[in-house]
């Protein structure tokens, strides 16, 4: 199929969606093939003329909120926001996923202000948040990334992340051109003294606000990462045997919240646990109670103020 203008695309998306004709009726229309309408509806969401927004009423868990808050605030936790994974159709995983996005992005619209750099990691749990995110008002904000490009969802690149989130805010948004993993720390070094990089970091590194996943090593996005990177069976022994628990933006992290000294983190594009510890206001979202002994070293580590956690997550973490 030729391509199609942003007009065109729209007429079809809008005979489907708002008007709610079938595919058939609205190949009558256009006078094109149903086989054609199909592929317009799914450009029109490639090159995002159509937007879901996908809004869960949330309830939260004030008294889980106040216990994990009133035991971890001498680690520098302000807040804590618990909401619950109910077993639906998609199952408890994916619903929690959502949840925990869609209460970041309710935390996002209550306390970004303007003028605010808002620092941004790839992962599931934050590719949940931006997929459904929606905002009762426009924020003019700068969304960057907190480290070089990577896609753990094929659907998602880093780039996609902040371009879409700050078009959401109606903010602005900058690229961090370059890969999250170099072949070797040589390479890693040479391109962190690249101009292109090193703005990339130190508009990073300026962040008032930075949303960031946390992974559990060994598993999920965390295991997706070592596979994006080649990890070599070397490098993964090296990190278990250094007692990897956790990850942020790439950067692993022991059960105390100290980065490790390992060769898959010296081929790494991102800021330093020591960098993200300077930024203001640092938001980990998680979900999942398998998440739970990178969440405590995270918060043994001083690395988050605030947490977004579902349930299963949030009563784990609480019996650590």
């Amino acid at each position: 199929m030729a391509r199609l203008s942003a007009e065109r695309l729209a007429h079809a998306a809008f005979l489907y969606y708002v008007q709610g004709m079938s595919q058939m009726e609205v190949a009558h229309a256009l006078g094109v093939t149903r086989s054609n309408v199909s592929r317009m509806l799914s450009a029109a969401r490639e090159q995002y003329i159509v937007r879901f927004e996908i809004s869960y009423p949330l309830d939260r868990d004030p008294l889980l909120e106040q216990r994990l808050l009133s035991r971890f605030s001498h680690d520098g936790v302000r807040e804590v926001v618990v909401v619950p994974a109910r077993e639906t159709g998609v199952g408890r995983e994916s619903h929690g996923l959502l949840a925990v996005g869609q209460a970041a992005c309710n935390w996002l619209d209550r306390n970004l202000k303007d003028g605010q750099v808002l620092g941004l990691s790839w992962g599931r749990t934050t590719e949940a948040m931006v997929d459904s995110a929606h905002f009762s008002r426009r924020v003019d904000v700068e969304v960057v990334q907190v480290a070089g490009e990577l896609s753990i969802d094929s659907r998602f690149s880093g780039h996609d992340l902040v371009r879409n989130l700050a078009e959401k805010l109606g903010g602005r948004y900058q690229y961090f051109n370059a890969p999250a993993t170099t072949p070797d720390e040589a390479t890693a070094s040479a391109l962190s003294q690249t101009q292109q990089v090193a703005q990339a970091l130190s508009a990073a590194r300026a962040s008032d606000v930075a949303v960031l996943g946390i992974g559990q090593y060994g598993m999920g996005s965390s295991e997706l990462f070592l596979q994006r990177a080649g990890a070599s069976a070397a490098e993964l022994k090296e990190a278990q045997d250094h007692g990897a628990v956790g990850q942020i933006s790439g950067r692993f992290y022991d059960s105390e919240g100290r980065q490790l000294d390992l060769a898959v983190n010296r081929r790494i594009l991102s800021l330093d646990l020591e960098d993200l510890k300077q930024i203001p206001t640092v938001v980990g979202v998680a979900s999942g109670e398998r998440k739970a002994q990178a969440v405590r070293a995270a918060i043994r580590g001083g690395l988050v103020h605030v947490l977004v956690l579902d349930s299963p997550l949030a009563l784990a973490l609480e019996q650590l």
